[in-house]
């Protein structure tokens, strides 16, 4: 059928003979425009014409030989040539996103940046990370010269912080029912979308309960927002106005999150589901049931899945969409005097050029181990409270037993296992065991190996990934935060230079007298929004 297809029009040469008709066919139909043209300028009958409409019926008599020469390429492209043809864009893209301006010669280093930026697009899609920047934040960090609190934003504790993609805004919601926009380079409030009673007639564009869960598209046009009133409100970044609202779950909305490089929205809720949604048209698409308790926490990255956890059904599911199917992993694990006893013997040794708050926190550490070794204490995992995605096939999860759980795709249980990350507080009663620092937030730089955790004890901590075969992570810098530090938020920031090597790092903490899903504790501190802007340093050669 083919083969009587390209006879009845006529394409029966070779390719060399093609090519060779084809530039007599492209030469003859240029002699014939311009004696067109030259005709339809002087009139038939000698005199000028104003040419308007005859130059538009040129340019589409031209726009239509080449869509019918282009077509009949097509026809005759092979598949080798498809792909080099793609490769060569998909090449041209990346150079023109890679240009450099200025004084600087592109072309002296355009060959390097478009190898760098190749590589880094092949390591994302293999789904695993690569990229190793923990050692650039080593550092001894001075809290007064990185930070910028954003006040005077929310009146009950802030509960979700999210970071656009440029880190230029920062979204804040609250207890008090109000989604805040800041400026995170001046650190002005810039909108406040405020909450509503259920009784006014525009209860509808705004929130009418506590706000639990916040996210920002890949995109940088469309932020999302979900708490207890079981809705999830769209808004407009760039015009600040209201686009939408869901009314599916059944109960509280406590996790959002966007899937990186569309405008496909996952969210999870106390009612057990997880949904799906398509921003770009404001509609529902699916709903995936797995938990038998509700789901707090939610995470994505490129691939068409997600990774949620559930309070107390003590499980972490990776949600494969495509394939229409999830992975259950059962957390749950206790911190008994066996376990520790087995951290404390393979606890690492502790490096001389570690910064002194590092060296102080770990020897702290491992002083709480060995005296809850010999006090018989154990704390057990009720709840799986937080979750991230560090690559699309390893994630990191907390709870209540301050314990950190690494976790691969290729077990059912934690490869790695990080007892009490955040230390202990007394009860206040000799005869009670002290309890552990709840893990109320983690976050990750995706790709790479930093992550971050934070709880109550007063820091937020950064782990570092460890190399190799054997799944790990150690401890590599603290930031001190008084309060509750309900979420985090981190972004990458794009380096001015181009051939830097380092980028920093914008992280986001949303910080409360109370934690996010109760009033159970409260501690003496201010609610507001730190932003911590950490700078690349690489580190020395003794390092």
């Amino acid at each position: 059928m083919a083969k009587d297809r390209f006879l009845a029009q006529g394409v029966t040469h070779t390719k060399r003979q093609r090519g060779a008709h084809g530039q007599k066919d492209q030469k003859n139909q240029k002699n014939q425009r311009s004696q067109k043209s030259r005709m339809r300028s002087h009139g038939s009958d000698g005199s000028e014409s104003d040419g308007v409409g005859d130059i538009s019926d040129l340019e589409h008599q031209y726009e239509d030989a080449s869509d019918a020469v282009s077509s009949a390429d097509e026809f005759l492209e092979t598949p080798a040539e498809k792909r080099l043809r793609l490769a060569k864009d998909y090449i041209g893209r990346v150079q023109a996103s890679t240009q450099m301006t200025g004084g600087i010669d592109a072309e002296q280093i355009d060959r390097d940046l478009i190898a760098e930026r190749l590589t880094l697009d092949a390591n994302e899609r293999s789904g695993r990370w690569s990229r190793q920047i923990a050692r650039n934040f080593a550092y001894t960090i001075d809290e007064p010269q990185i930070t910028r609190v954003l006040r005077f934003g929310h009146a009950l504790p802030p509960t979700c912080v999210a970071l656009t993609p440029d880190a230029r805004f920062v979204y804040s919601g609250g207890k008090d029912g109000a989604l805040v926009k800041w400026d995170r380079v001046e650190g002005t409030k810039l909108h406040v979308f405020r909450g509503l009673k259920k009784k006014r007639p525009d209860h509808n564009v705004g929130h009418c309960d506590e706000i639990l869960a916040v996210a920002v598209s890949s995109d940088g046009r469309f932020v999302a927002s979900g708490g207890r009133d079981r809705r999830i409100h769209v808004w407009s970044v760039p015009e600040d106005r209201h686009l939408g609202v869901f009314h599916q779950h059944k109960d509280a909305v406590t996790g959002l999150a966007f899937r990186r490089n569309t405008n496909h929205l996952y969210s999870c809720s106390l009612d057990r589901m997880v949904k799906l949604w398509n921003i770009d048209e404001l509609g529902y698409m699916d709903t995936l049931f797995g938990h038998q308790d509700g789901a707090v926490a939610i995470d994505a990255l490129q691939r068409e899945q997600a990774v949620t956890v559930g309070c107390r059904d003590k499980t972490v599911r990776l949600w494969k969409i495509a394939d229409d199917a999830q992975l259950v992993f059962r957390a749950g694990a206790a911190t008994d005097q066996h376990r520790i006893t087995k951290a404390l013997g393979s606890a690492p040794e502790i490096q001389s050029e570690l910064n002194p708050r590092v060296v102080s926190s770990l020897n702290g550490h491992e002083t709480t181990l060995r005296t809850l070794a010999g006090a018989d204490a154990e704390f057990s995992e009720d709840c799986v409270d937080c979750v991230t995605m560090i690559d699309e096939e390893t994630f990191v999860s907390g709870g209540d037993s301050g314990a950190l759980c690494l976790w691969s795709v290729q077990k059912k249980k934690p490869v790695f296992i990080h007892h009490l990350s955040h230390g202990v507080v007394s009860t206040g009663s000799n005869d009670a065991p002290p309890r552990a620092c709840w893990i109320s937030a983690v976050a990750a730089v995706p790709f790479t190996d930093l992550f971050f955790s934070a709880s109550s004890d007063g820091c937020i901590r950064m782990w570092q990934m460890r190399a190799g075969k054997t799944p790990g992570f150690d401890l590599v810098n603290v930031i001190a935060v008084n309060g509750f530090v309900n979420a985090l938020s981190v972004r990458e920031l794009v380096p001015e230079d181009p051939m830097s090597n380092t980028r920093d790092i914008v992280v986001a903490a949303a910080v409360g007298q109370e934690p996010r899903l109760g009033r159970w504790e409260k501690v003496s501190a201010r609610n507001v929004v730190k932003v911590f802007t950490l700078r690349a340093v690489l580190p020395t050669a003794g390092q």
